[in-house]
């Protein structure tokens, strides 16, 4: 079989301000019944992104990736607790910025609920953070803390924190298997030593996903939503591309080849298009709550009033299959000496 383009459109997104009352800056809807990209008998839809572009209008700590939770053991006091603490939603310069976040929840915890000493107004950083970027830091109190042990887990299901923190993932089913260590050196000191380096940001690309559109497309189970029940490692996918988050302030892709990011469709018609951002993980940029707008900062309305929204180029390809049942080549007659040619044909006569 062959392929053959037969009509090619280019269509030019700016999703800031939609005509559909549904659309958003992050979930844009397009009516493209005007425009009419349809196929006919043996032919089907090529969607390819060109060109994406957008601000970097979130924070690498957010709301999918700040939370983690910190449970404890009191054996002399009845000050027990079990809570789930959040890191401050910014951008960290450095690791050790974020660790000393990560610390100062802990030690905030610490200082409400153990009534019996006071935690200290600063933590310790081992020379781990400097030289292998894993966290680990002990927490001082002035007398008796009173604590047999503690817990700090990191659920996959609500939170790349494990990622960010360099830990163990956990399910949120599970009550005692901890994410990193926690220990009681002694009654006035506990120590927490995270397992792997940690990282600033979780999200290094943000993808472009076409929402109810039949294609070809299938993509691994990592790239699913952390709720999604995963049957099978491979699913149909709905992902268009992906554009590499290249600083703190652009998020960009432009084509390279003709085959970089498409979609092959099995509708013979479009007639409206949803394109959605998402993280690597399908979830809403920066939020876990499905009817938030924003992402990042004190407004409620980044993507339908504010700045959280993007330009792109994508190209429709109508294609032809060719089904090829011969060589299609030409016929070359045979080279035949001139003696032999027409009117030279040497007869032989037998007598």
């Amino acid at each position: 079989m062959g392929e053959q383009i037969t009509s090619s459109y280019n269509l030019f997104i700016d999703s800031s301000m939609g005509h559909n009352t549904q659309s958003k800056g992050d979930d844009y809807m397009v009516n493209l019944q005007d425009s009419g990209v349809h196929a006919g008998e043996g032919e089907h839809i090529r969607m390819s992104l060109s060109n994406f572009s957008m601000a970097k209008n979130f924070t690498d700590i957010n709301e999918n990736n700040n939370e983690f939770r910190f449970k404890t053991v009191n054996s002399t006091t009845a000050n027990n607790f079990d809570v789930n603490l959040k890191l401050d939603n910014r951008n960290y310069l450095t690791v050790l910025e974020l660790a000393t976040n990560f610390a100062d929840k802990i030690r905030a915890q610490l200082s409400t609920s153990i009534t019996a000493a006071t935690v200290a107004g600063a933590h310790t950083f081992d020379d781990s953070i400097n030289n292998a970027k894993i966290i680990s830091f002990t927490v001082d109190t002035t007398g008796n803390h009173g604590l047999s042990s503690a817990l700090i887990q990191f659920n996959s299901e609500i939170s790349d924190s494990y990622m960010l923190l360099g830990g163990d993932r956990v399910n949120t089913d599970d009550d005692t298997t901890p994410s990193v260590s926690v220990t009681i050196p002694n009654l006035t000191t506990i120590k927490v030593t995270c397992l792997y380096p940690a990282q600033k940001s979780t999200t290094p690309f943000i993808y472009l996903r076409a929402p109810g559109v039949l294609n070809t497309n299938i993509e691994t189970r990592g790239l699913r939503h952390p709720a999604d029940t995963h049957n099978s490692d491979t699913a149909h996918s709905d992902i268009l591309g992906r554009a590499v988050v290249a600083s703190e302030d652009w998020v960009q892709f432009t084509q390279q080849s003709e085959r970089d990011f498409f979609l092959d469709i099995h509708q013979k018609q479009l007639n409206v298009l949803r394109l959605r951002l998402t993280d690597s993980k399908n979830r809403l940029i920066g939020r876990r709550n499905t009817g938030s707008h924003t992402a990042s900062g004190t407004g409620t309305n980044q993507s339908t009033l504010g700045n959280l929204s993007f330009s792109a180029v994508l190209r429709f390809d109508i294609i032809k299959t060719k089904h090829v049942s011969h060589l299609d080549s030409k016929h070359h007659e045979p080279n035949i000496p001139a003696r032999f040619s027409e009117g030279n044909v040497p007869i032989k006569i037998r007598h």
